[in-house]
């Protein structure tokens, strides 16, 4: 973590000045800076003199049918495989796949698994290993590989989990084999030099061991930013761009000038196993993956929409720009050859133009987790720019400042999580890690945010720097009105937590949830308290914007104008239901009136559940859970129990009297006249609501006699 980093900086980089040196001891040829594809995207932004920007359709390149040669490089544990596929020529894709969920984080929530990408990429006169694999797969993806055989390690990403992985590689270097150069940003050096110095808590001892044998180094280390290429060989260089994020602030794309494939580390990932034989998407696209990338986009991206907007434009010259929905349609040539050849001609007369263009340009776009994407990049890349898009106009009406700094990655998570409830909930979120901000930076949020929560790790009893400063700020600058709520993770005590909660109580704040404590790893149930305190504190704002929430849902009315509409669309009725799910060892409930039966064959129905549900988590893709059919005259104890307000991991049952199914698990309400056990099919998102098809898989009359409560309403705009 840069937060140990920031305080080892200093004497780990004298210490380790050695692995800071320059390339001429690999003998293989050094960084550079480019002047070409990167400069376009920097003259653009910078309105560069002289120079005209034009956006402008150009002939796509066409992607390299991948030669699918699958190798088995480790055995198979408990559902895990090691594999290789060979992308393009000179660059092979080491998948390490993963096919049952083994975090709990919520971009894990789909439950379908993941991969970990990294891809060998071989030039003329040297070899570059691009990305390491989670810890779980260290010694089997180190075994895997022929070490001795790469000049080069490139960090996209490197998290605490993949430094013993990249332990493992050097350890599994031949003794004799030059220094293999590691190449990363500057928050990830930082993070390497912490892990180098013994005696800290961010320190490794496998990877010092490892690092420096025998009094030689093994490693060298050598920071990269944008504009910096690495020359393989035989006309193979890969470019660099540095894509930072509050999450991921060391994130490094890189492009490959031979395969034209674009290597973007998160952006674009997506947690699900792929098949053995479909390291790609080809074929499949987005009817098989659209749900995947959509949730990954969802819970890690949305919160920190505003940074991953500069991201993509710094990626520009290989994703290609935005186009304007004004602008008219770009016309196909006819004689396209002779259109770039006029092209050519047009830029070798001087005339200053730099274009970029509209589509995707890069062959394939190849990520840290998923599917290489080939068949959908260009909706891909299209879906992310909307749905940032749209986050960004949400932050601009409202938002929530989430404001942390993570030691391990545990208080990460739980911000993550908390930051996917307030998305969910309808309001926006802007996320600011505080190790990487300045206090102007944290007083600038905190002025534009309609609600803050602020977390922290607890490091020798106390909070981390960054985050004493960033409170200072709070305290002084923040509005008392704003609801505000605090969280952290620890491994002996939680001093900083409770200092958080006296600072801002004795300054007059008040809490919207709970003070959220986390020893160690968060576990399911903890993340599921920090996503439902997130949807707590999102609904404490929208109560203080009522005003304007009114406002829009007159204004939204369900597409329709006037009072007449809505009391006509409030007419439609609904049976009046119980849902229970289960995800892990949490059970969740809510009262359901939007249902309907949707099929006949197979048996069928629809389920319409708000997105701020704590419930509809539980409520993805391959989800089970069972719909209790309310009976009229019956049905009070039930509605009393489930439309009181609920703490964050309360027990949604009180009192009610219910058994658990043995075949899903889920809570079957005795009072029912009946329940069907369902599984969810599929999913629309609707507005403000998702839409939910399930298929049933079994169901019980519970009560011969009897009728079905019925949810009568006055008004289309509400319950």
């Amino acid at each position: 973590s840069s937060i140990q980093a920031a305080a080892a900086a200093a004497a780990a980089m004298a210490s380790t000045a050695a692995a800071a040196s320059s390339f001429a001891g690999a003998g293989v040829a050094p960084l550079r800076r480019s002047s070409s594809s990167s400069s376009s995207s920097r003259a653009q932004r910078r309105g560069v003199k002289g120079v005209i920007v034009r956006a402008q359709a150009v002939s796509e390149p066409q992607a390299a049918e991948p030669k699918k040669v699958k190798k088995r490089v480790s055995g198979e544990v408990a559902g895990d495989q090691v594999l290789e596929d060979e992308l393009a020529e000179g660059v092979t894709m080491v998948r390490c796949v993963c096919r049952e969920r083994l975090k709990f984080e919520v971009e894990y929530g789909m439950k379908r698994g993941t991969t970990n990408n990294s891809y060998l990429i071989a030039g003329a006169t040297a070899t570059a290993l691009l990305d390491l694999p989670d810890k779980s797969f260290a010694e089997s993806f180190a075994k895997s590989q022929a070490p001795n055989k790469i000049d080069f390690i490139v960090l996209g990403h490197l998290s605490p989990k993949r430094l013993d992985t990249l332990a493992a590689v050097l350890a599994a270097r031949p003794p004799g084999s030059p220094a293999v150069e590691v190449c990363c940003s500057n928050p990830a050096a930082q993070a390497i030099y912490a892990a180098l110095k013994p005696g800290t808590p961010a320190s490794s001892e496998a990877l010092t061991a490892a690092w420096k044998v025998d009094g030689k180094l093994k490693a060298r280390l050598r920071t990269i930013k944008s504009g910096d290429v690495l020359d393989l060989g035989g006309g193979r260089v890969l470019s660099f761009t540095a894509a930072p994020t509050p999450r991921w602030p060391d994130s490094v794309v890189t492009h490959d000038s031979a395969s034209g494939l674009l290597f973007t580390s998160k952006l674009f990932s997506a947690h699900v196993a792929t098949p053995p034989d479909a390291p790609t998407d080809a074929s499949l696209g987005w009817n098989t993956y659209g749900d995947d990338w959509q949730f990954f986009f969802d819970c890690m991206l949305a919160p920190m929409a505003r940074p991953a907007t500069a991201a993509l434009a710094r990626l520009e010259p290989y994703i290609g720009v935005a186009q304007d929905p004004d602008a008219a349609p770009v016309v196909k040539s006819v004689a396209p050859k002779l259109t770039r050849f006029l092209k050519r001609l047009e830029a070798s007369a001087g005339n200053g133009i730099m274009e970029l263009p509209l589509g995707v340009t890069a062959t394939a776009i190849a990520p840290l987790h998923g599917p290489v994407i080939e068949s959908a990049k260009n909706e891909l890349v299209r879906e992310y720019r909307d749905w940032l898009s749209a986050q960004v106009k949400r932050a601009d009406e409202s938002a929530i400042a989430v404001i942390y700094a993570s030691a391990y990655g545990n208080t990460s998570a739980m911000a993550q999580a908390i930051a996917r409830g307030i998305t969910k909930a309808g309001v926006a979120v802007e996320m600011l890690n505080c190790e990487l901000s300045t206090a102007e930076e944290v007083e600038a949020l905190i002025k534009k945010t309609d609600g803050l929560c602020l977390g922290s790790p607890t490091l020798g009893g106390h909070m981390p720097t960054p985050i004493s400063a960033a409170l200072g700020v709070i305290v002084k600058e923040a509005s008392r009105d704003r609801p505000a709520g605090v969280f952290g993770s620890f491994g002996w005590s939680g001093e900083a937590v409770d200092l958080m909660e006296s600072r801002l109580k004795d300054g007059g704040f008040k809490f919207a949830f709970s003070p959220i404590r986390c020893k160690f790893t968060p576990t399911a149930e903890t993340l599921q308290v920090c996503e439902e305190s997130g949807t707590d504190l999102a609904q404490a704002v929208k109560k203080l914007r009522k005003r304007q929430v009114v406002e829009q849902q007159k204004s939204l009315g369900l597409g329709m104008q006037g009072d007449d509409a809505a009391a006509a669309v409030g007419r439609i009725v609904g049976s009046l239901c119980c849902v229970t799910a289960k995800s892990g060892e949490a059970q969740s409930a809510m009262l359901a009136s939007w249902v309907s039966q949707a099929s006949f064959n197979p048996p069928a129905l629809t389920v319409a559940v708000a997105k701020e549900r704590a419930v509809e988590s539980f409520l993805l893709k391959g989800a089970m859970f069972n719909l209790n059919v309310l009976q009229a005259g019956n049905e009070k104890d039930v509605m009393k129990q489930l439309l009181k307000p609920f703490k964050p991991g309360e027990n949604r049952f009180g009192d009610m009297e219910v058994q658990i199914s043995e075949n899903n698990g889920c809570a079957i309400v005795t009072q029912a006249l009946s329940y069907v056990e369902c599984e969810v099919t599929s999913r629309m998102e609707c507005g403000d609501h998702w839409v939910v098809l399930a298929t049933v898989r079994d169901g019980k009359l519970l009560q011969e006699e009897g009728v079905t409560a019925i949810h009568h309403r006055k008004t289309g705009t509400n319950y």
